[in-house]
């Protein structure tokens, strides 16, 4: 056994009872969908789940304070790498790493953590051991969750980017290291849903801060969600739904190339088998009906949402990949707007 000792110490936040509750009524609902108690009423029931969501007090975001210390020892990490100097790297630079992957300055963050990361990932560096530690730390609810039922604020850095890290740990064994087993990857499907189903931030670049892009890295991993064949068609299909009916109630404009990516990972998704073009199809239809339904309000809310709606329509559209009875009807769709 690893015996991991933290670098930096970070308080560990008691996962949200709202989190917690979340999670399990969800967990509910994949059964349902599972024994086929619960098919056409799906996305009812997880709207349900995201208009009961409680709005928590914020709360402080503790941060790393050693931004100068951290740059220098992650690219000078990144260089040995790069240049051979280093085939491995010790447990305690690993988590030098992930107690810093929450950093607001993106030198750290994403141009240090993630760039060296992907690194190691791609020239497979990192010994089994030590990318099952990875796996387990980022879906630690005080990581994947950081302060995710409050308002905008720094808790999102971390988040995201552990979900980025979550990709690229399931593209590592996917495509080399093979460990994570189908129950294992059952549970992931399920707790990244319920990341879904909770994150609300919709920023993409945000300022000084850079990247926070969370609406993209939910594309990374759905991808290699997709591309297991450890999932059933019922996982997919609730990860799915779960993306549609967390989209729809997005307050706030996704405007940084994130319709695009969630194209991309919905193209790919209803490509595999007609069941999901067929399930997509009856998520856009409910969603016209509910858009129908409504009267136009003079309002922000209102409006970002109907225009995130039209982007998304259009970045499908314009792939021009579609099933072409899907194709079609979301052709039907944009010319009714």
């Amino acid at each position: 056994m690893l015996e991991w000792k933290h670098v930096y110490e970070r308080s560990v936040v008691m996962t949200s009872q709202a989190v917690t509750n979340t999670k399990q009524a969800l967990v509910k609902l994949r059964e349902q969908l599972r024994t086929g108690e619960l098919y056409q009423h799906l996305p009812e029931k997880i709207d349900q789940i995201i208009n009961q969501l409680p709005h928590e007090k914020r709360t402080p975001v503790i941060l790393p304070e050693d931004d100068a210390k951290a740059t220098t020892k992650l690219l000078t990490l990144s260089d040995q790498i790069k240049n051979k100097e280093k085939r491995t790297i010790t447990d305690k630079d690993l988590e030098f790493m992930l107690a810093h992957l929450g950093s607001t300055n993106p030198t750290v963050r994403d141009r240090g953590v993630y760039f060296l990361f992907h690194d190691l990932i791609e020239m497979k560096i990192l010994t089994t051991d030590q990318l099952k530690h990875v796996l387990d730390r980022v879906l630690e609810p005080s990581m994947l969750y950081e302060h995710i039922m409050e308002a905008q604020g720094n808790g999102a850095f971390l988040r995201s980017f552990s979900v980025m890290l979550l990709s690229l740990v399931l593209y590592a064994d996917r495509t080399h290291y093979h460990f994570i087993e189908t129950a294992q990857l059952e549970e992931i499907s399920l707790t990244i849903t319920t990341y879904i189903v909770l994150e609300t931030d919709c920023r993409g670049y945000a300022g000084n801060k850079g990247w926070v892009h969370a609406y993209s890295h939910i594309g990374n991993v759905l991808d290699e969600l997709t591309a297991s064949t450890k999932l059933s068609r019922a996982d997919k299909i609730f990860y799915l739904a779960a993306l549609v009916e967390r989209y729809k109630h997005l307050n706030k404009p996704l405007v940084f190339g994130e319709d695009y990516r969630l194209a991309a990972v919905i193209a790919n998704l209803v490509n595999k088998h007609k069941i999901y073009a067929d399930y997509l199809t009856l998520l856009l239809h409910k969603w016209q009906q509910q858009l129908m339904a409504q009267q136009p309000k003079a309002d922000e809310v209102f409006w970002n949402r109907w225009y995130n709606r039209n982007r998304l329509l259009e970045a499908l559209l314009i792939r021009g990949d579609l099933p072409d009875k899907l194709q079609q009807y979301i052709l039907r769709l944009a010319d009714f707007y």
